[in-house]
This record gives C-alpha cells, sequence and structure tokens, in this order.
C-alpha cells in the first residue's frame, strides 16, 4: 500500500474536489453503530468499515489514534508514566497535522508571561472562555486544560528544546500576550518552528522510552468487547489489530471531510488545515456508542472569505480576494445582507467563522471608487476611517499596509471566474443572480450618507457607499482552520454513551473532541491548539491512573 500521503498538497484538495482527492471522504469515514451483541464494533456503512481479519497484532497499554497536537502529548504522557504506547497515523510522519503548523496555542501562567510581568489568571482565563460560551461545555475540562497551559508551553522548551516565546495580539481581540509562539530563531519572534522541527522531539522521546509509531496507517474501527474498548483496527501496510487497555482518539476533527462539512454546515467549507482529518474518529467512537456534541462550527478564516476558484487560495496573493474582512458590504446569495459586517474585520477567527456560515455562499460587493483608493496605495486601515476601538484587527495587521497590484488583482479574480463586474448594480445582480440586490444597496447607500446603519449598527467607520461604477462582487465561501463538534465526554475526557456513562477504555482529545470547544470559537487566540495539547496530555494522564486503579 502507498503512502496515504505524503504531499497531498492543500490546493490538490479543491483541484480534485475535496472528498475524491482523499480517496472517499465516506470511506474513510469510520463505523456506525455498535452491534450489542458482538464482541468488535461493526459498521453500517459499508465493507471497508466492517471489521476485517488481521494480518498481525500489536499489543501496549494505550493506543493512541492520531499524531497531532492532542496525540503527541498523550504519548508523552504515557510514556512518562511508564506505559507501553503505540500512535497510529494516518500522514507519514509527525509533522503534517495542525497542532504541528498552527501558529501558537493560548497559555496562562507560563514562565514566558512571568518574565514579561503579564499578569493574566487561570480565573480570568476561565471566566471569560466559559461566559463567551455561556457555559454549553464542560467546565471541568476547560479548568484543568487552561490550569496546564503555561507548563505545557515551557516543558516545549525545557524538555524538548523547542524555542518559544509570545505572540501580538494579531486579531485585535483585545487580548494581549496570552498565546505563545514556537519561534525557529529565539531572538525572532517573526520565525516560526513548525512541521517536524516542532514534533520530532516529542517523537524522539516517546520512542526513547519504548514508544511505537505507525506512520501510513489510519485508525479504521475501534475494536469492543463487552461494551469496552480493548483496541483498534488499524490499515497502512495490511490490517493490524493494536489490543490496548486504553485508548486515546485523537485524529483531529473533519476538515478534510466535504461531505461531513456539506452535512453539519449545510455548505462547502474551504479547509485551511489538515486535510488528512476526515471525521473517522468521530465516527469511530460514535459506533462505539460515544454520544456526539450538539455544537458544530468552525475557527473561521481571518481574512474572512474564500473561493475554490481562486489563484493563490493559500498564499493570500489576491487582493480582491481579502476584501471581505475590510468592512465592506456583504450580501447573501439573494443580495440581502446578513450580518454586521464589522464583525469580520474585528474578530475574523471568532465571529467571523461562524458569521460566515451564516452567509454560506457569500458576495463582498465594492465600487470602482473603493477599488481605485486601495490600487492607489492607500491602506484599508485609512480607506475605512482608521477607527481604533470599531477596528482593532486593522490597526494591528493593515495600518500602513498597502495592498499591490490592486486592480490587476481584482481583473484577474473575474477571468478566474470568482469575482463579477458590471457597469450597473442591476447587472452585477443579474451577474450573480440575485435578485434583491439593487434594493439592499439603495437602502445601504442610505445608510452611508446618514453615517448610521440601523439593520445591523455597523460601525461607521465601515460605511463605505457602493456608488460608482462598475461595480464588483467577490463570491466567497467560507473558510476553516479547524472545525468544532466531534465526541461528548466527561470531565476525564472519557466518551460518554447515551446515557452518559463513561465507556470503558475510551478516551477522546483534540478536535474530535466536542466537549471543550463552543461553537462560535473563542476568541483567544490559539485557543484551540491549547485545548490540543493539554487534552492529550490530560487523555495521556488519565488513561495511564486508569490502568494503574
Amino acid at each position: 500500500m502507498s503512502e496515504i500521503t505524503k504531499g497531498l498538497s492543500r490546493r490538490s484538495f479543491l483541484t480534485l474536489g475535496g472528498v475524491a482527492a482523499l480517496g472517499g471522504a465516506a470511506a474513510l469515514a469510520g463505523c456506525a453503530p455498535q452491534a450489542s451483541s458482538e464482541s468488535k464494533s461493526e459498521s453500517a456503512k459499508g465493507d471497508d468499515a466492517a471489521m476485517k481479519t488481521a494480518d498481525q497484532t500489536k499489543e501496549c497499554d494505550i493506543a493512541v489514534v492520531g499524531a497531532g497536537g492532542a496525540g503527541m502529548w498523550a504519548a508523552v504522557e504515557a510514556v512518562r508514566a511508564g506505559k507501553s504506547v503505540v500512535v497510529i497515523e494516518k500522514g507519514a510522519n509527525v509533522g503534517v497535522a495542525n497542532g504541528s503548523l498552527a501558529g501558537g496555542p493560548f497559555i496562562v501562567g507560563s514562565k514566558l508571561q512571568q518574565e514579561a510581568g503579564i499578569d493574566f489568571t487561570v480565573e480570568e482565563a476561565f471566566n471569560h472562555i466559559m461566559e463567551y460560551g455561556h457555559w454549553s461545555t464542560n467546565a471541568a475540562a476547560i479548568k484543568a486544560a487552561v490550569e496546564i497551559s503555561g507548563e505545557t508551553i515551557d516543558q516545549f522548551t525545557s524538555d524538548f528544546g523547542v524555542p518559544t516565546g509570545l505572540r501580538p495580539d494579531n486579531y485585535g481581540a483585545g487580548h494581549a500576550s496570552v498565546r505563545a509562539n514556537f519561534q525557529a530563531d529565539p531572538k525572532d519572534s517573526k520565525t516560526q518552528a513548525k512541521g517536524e522541527a516542532r514534533m520530532k522531539p516529542l517523537q524522539e522521546f516517546v520512542e526513547s522510552e519504548g514508544g511505537e509509531f505507525l506512520f501510513n496507517t489510519a485508525g479504521k474501527r475501534l475494536i469492543m468487547e463487552n461494551g469496552a474498548c480493548v483496541g483498534v483496527q488499524c490499515e497502512g501496510e495490511g490490517v493490524i489489530d493494536v489490543k490496548a487497555k486504553q485508548v486515546i482518539v485523537a485524529t483531529g476533527g473533519f476538515l478534510g471531510s466535504a461531505d461531513m462539512m456539506l452535512e453539519k454546515f449545510g455548505t462547502f467549507v474551504n479547509p485551511l488545515g489538515n486535510i488528512l482529518s476526515v471525521g473517522e474518529g468521530i465516527d469511530m467512537v460514535q459506533a462505539a456508542g460515544g454520544q456526539v456534541s450538539t455544537q458544530w462550527g468552525i475557527a473561521g478564516n481571518e481574512f474572512a472569505g474564500s473561493n475554490q476558484k481562486a489563484d493563490g487560495l493559500y498564499d493570500r496573493k489576491n487582493a480582491a480576494f481579502t476584501v471581505g474582512i475590510y468592512g465592506t458590504l456583504l450580501v447573501n446569495n439573494q443580495g440581502r445582507r446578513f450580518s454586521n459586517e464589522g464583525k469580520f474585520a474585528n474578530l475574523p477567527l471568532a465571529l467571523g467563522g461562524a458569521i460566515s456560515l451564516v452567509g454560506g455562499k457569500y458576495y463582498a460587493v465594492v465600487d470602482q471608487t473603493y477599488v481605485d483608493g486601495l490600487n492607489a496605495g492607500t491602506d484599508a486601515w485609512t480607506l475605512c476611517g482608521s477607527d481604533a476601538e470599531n477596528w482593532r484587527t486593522g490597526m494591528m495587521t493593515l495600518k500602513g499596509k498597502a495592498l499591490e497590484n490592486v486592480q490587476a488583482n481584482f481583473d484577474a479574480a473575474v477571468e478566474e471566474g470568482w469575482a463579477f463586474k458590471a457597469d450597473s448594480i442591476e447587472a452585477l445582480a443579474e451577474a450573480i443572480d440575485a435578485p434583491d440586490l439593487a434594493k439592499t444597496v439603495e437602502t445601504y447607500n442610505a445608510a452611508c450618507a446618514a453615517g448610521k446603519d440601523d439593520q445591523f449598527y455597523k460601525p461607521a467607520c465601515f460605511l463605505q457607499p457602493v456608488a460608482a461604477g462598475p461595480f464588483y462582487a467577490m463570491q466567497y465561501e467560507p473558510s476553516a482552520w479547524v472545525t468544532i463538534g466531534g465526541i461528548r465526554t466527561n470531565d476525564r475526557l472519557q466518551a460518554i454513551d447515551a446515557e452518559g456513562v463513561a465507556i470503558p477504555g475510551l478516551y477522546v482529545a483534540g478536535a474530535d473532541n466536542g466537549t471543550l470547544m463552543s461553537a462560535p470559537y473563542t476568541d483567544y487566540e490559539g485557543y484551540s491548539l491549547m485545548c490540543a495539547y493539554c487534552g492529550g496530555r490530560l487523555a495521556g494522564q488519565y488513561a495511564a491512573a486508569a490502568i494503574d486503579a
């Protein structure tokens, strides 16, 4: 069997149609409900998900499915506790998951913060997280994760030699210095240690303690006996049964499953993170009787929109691709507004992701005056009013940074088929099949003239009229760094069944865990990565303790 992927690019995922690029997300997506009378879980999704005869069997104390941020830290804690570990990873190495590629985790109480004189407490962080999510998440589990967030980032440096520093408040959420940065150069905060540079030291430690890694190997089915999880059936170089006393599922959510995204959100979502994660971990646990969460969402893209047709989707070359974050007029497929567009500009990761799901496939509408302003070298911060109170993100990331080749970029977007240009609003409405656009623009322009938006109370700095033709409409699709939603767990990260009872031997961490992150995504930068690292640590500790109990 060939490597599941060593180099499947994000671009090829989109080019090949997402699911097909992965060899079929539905085929990889695990199992259906457990047959109660069987000793092993079986699936109703077809032969691919049904239990197979193993070519070999391995035994260990703890099996970890996924070598991302959660899985790696779970393995670290398991071997620290003296347990034998097998880590099962679909990718070719430990440098392909979001945990190795994301910017840095949210932290509290780290040595970095203490040395910088930052007064930020667990109580402050915990209360904010819980209030933001209206106490819809597992409070005890979140508290435990937040409490160890600082020491976890400290250990990256002290125990594994990965340099760290503090990241600035890039998104203007008002939470300064709450996020760590992995620095390739300890003296340069702009450098990034990603991929194996970040995670290989953890792998080497696990291996030095006797742990084993199975790369290019996908966990497919949980092995169940008398209602307890006793292992994982995997497929890589043949079929492998990994028998274990405890199993930790940490496969990274479902960012790579176009089908699952469409099912949960009703729209295509462009993946910006690890597309190897296609929801199979969630499905495996559900097949074993685990409950799924009630909250599903995304941590959105900080530049608001994306489109499969766009050249430069991931390197962000096209200026037309970024205007959605500048508070421009946004309309749905009927040509009607659906939000306070300023929220995209101020809290793009947190609220921008959630709002984009409301719009589905939506449009940013601007006129030639707006394009000319950007094309002339006026930075968006200045063009839109330089309002620090209502546009902190602009102040942090756009002030003094003019876009290049704006007109050419807009024209290229039109050629690529994801932007539309017309001499009149009526013609533009016809081009995008949005019958209410003309009326929306009329009402919006009146609000711009009055300096007050009575519909959604958009800050005045973003009230730029759409009045001078030609006119442009950029078609955006939601995009995401990570998915929110998965398996419900108790406070010890054990998967729970329909009665709320823990399933023996089964833990869930990272993006597969549906009780640590709320939808909308919290406005602390790096929160999902904190949940991965710290949730993985806790799951490893809990699983080891269960063996010793």
